[in-house]
């Protein structure tokens, strides 16, 4: 296989793979934040939650999957990204790399968005100023 062949497949099989891990995220989470969204205040703010979650993986995990950059100092053409196998391959571990981390902050993120909703859906959607008033 030639190194301008390993590119075009690595980068459409890295393309994939995020959009797997994205997805495989979405489905171990999807039911324990499915309860937690039915908790929330209000009617229409549980289905939004809902519609928006696997949103919430799939695309951090491309948004990781576009961020490498396969141009750097010493390589700035074609031919000169496509010279390299190891340099090919460093890039497809870079790019893996970072699939991994922005699904780990989408995670985070969704995390304090369930802290959020457990916080006000215990005072009754109440926020804590009326709350302090009351006591």
């Amino acid at each position: 296989m030639t190194n301008e062949r390993y590119l075009i497949v690595s980068y459409f099989l890295c393309a994939a793979l995020s959009i797997a891990l994205g997805l495989l995220v979405y489905f171990y989470l999807r039911r324990p934040f499915a309860s937690v969204a039915d908790t929330a205040p209000g009617r229409g703010l549980p289905s939004l939650l809902k519609r928006l979650f696997p949103c919430g993986f799939v695309l951090p995990a491309l948004l990781g999957f576009v961020s490498v950059s396969y141009q750097s100092c010493d390589r700035t053409t074609y031919t000169e990204i496509v010279a390299s196998r190891g340099y090919l391959v460093e890039k497809n571990q870079e790019q893996l790399s970072s699939i991994l981390l922005y699904i780990l902050f989408a995670v985070v993120s969704w995390n304090l968005v369930a802290l959020l909703i457990l916080r006000f859906a215990h005072d009754g959607g109440e926020g804590p100023k009326s709350r302090q008033r009351n006591e």
